[in-house]
C-alpha cells in the first residue's frame, strides 16, 4: 500500500522590479523563481524547489553509512 505524505510550506510573492512577482519558500530561503504574474510564479516555484534540491544533493558527498544502513526509494510531491 502506498502512502503519499504531503508538506506543508510558505510561499512568499513579492513585487519586483517591471511588474514580475518573486517567488520563494520561507522554510528553504534559497529557492526562488519569479513570473509575469502570481499564477505563473506560483506555478514555477515547484520546478524550482526541485532543482534547488537536485543542485544540494550534486554538491554534497556521500553520507557515510553504516553495516545496517538501508536505502530506499523518496518521492517528495509538492502541491501548490
Amino acid at each position: 500500500m502506498t502512502r503519499v505524505e504531503r508538506f506543508e510550506l510558505t510561499a512568499i510573492f513579492e513585487p519586483v522590479e517591471e511588474g514580475w512577482v518573486q517567488a520563494t519558500i520561507a522554510e528553504i530561503p534559497g529557492v526562488i523563481t519569479a513570473g509575469r504574474s502570481m499564477d505563473e510564479a506560483k506555478a514555477l516555484l515547484p520546478d524550482a524547489l526541485r532543482e534547488y534540491l537536485l543542485a544540494l544533493g550534486a554538491s554534497q558527498p556521500e553520507p557515510e553509512e553504516g553495516p545496517a544502513a538501508e536505502r530506499v526509494p523518496l518521492s517528495v510531491r509538492v502541491d501548490v
